[in-house]
């Protein structure tokens, strides 16, 4: 048999779900594979953490950014609303 026909029969013996899950790769998604699957699988592991952790701190950070802008015009909400408070009852005299 030729490369050709071996590479068929082994893809016939995959599952169905296997071979449609290769069938609708892209090319550079095929690339990406070929090359994620010569790495080592601890090395694959711990690229997944680090883009896991980095994600969390990325929402981590986009909290806390939106928290200090909140904290900002509370405040300055509020300052307005004591300063009122004082003209209003200075005002009453």
């Amino acid at each position: 048999m030729d490369e050709n026909a071996e590479a068929a029969v082994r893809l016939a013996e995959l599952p169905e779900a296997t071979r449609k899950f290769l069938a609708g790769l892209r090319d550079d998604e095929l690339e990406t594979l070929k090359v994620v699957v010569e790495l080592p699988a601890d090395d694959v592991r711990k690229g997944f953490e680090m883009v896991k952790a980095a994600q969390t701190v990325g929402k981590f950070t986009k909290w806390l950014i939106v928290g200090c802008i909140a904290l900002f015009l509370g405040t300055v909400a509020l300052w307005e609303g004591v300063i009122r408070f004082i003209v209003l009852f200075k005002g009453a005299k």
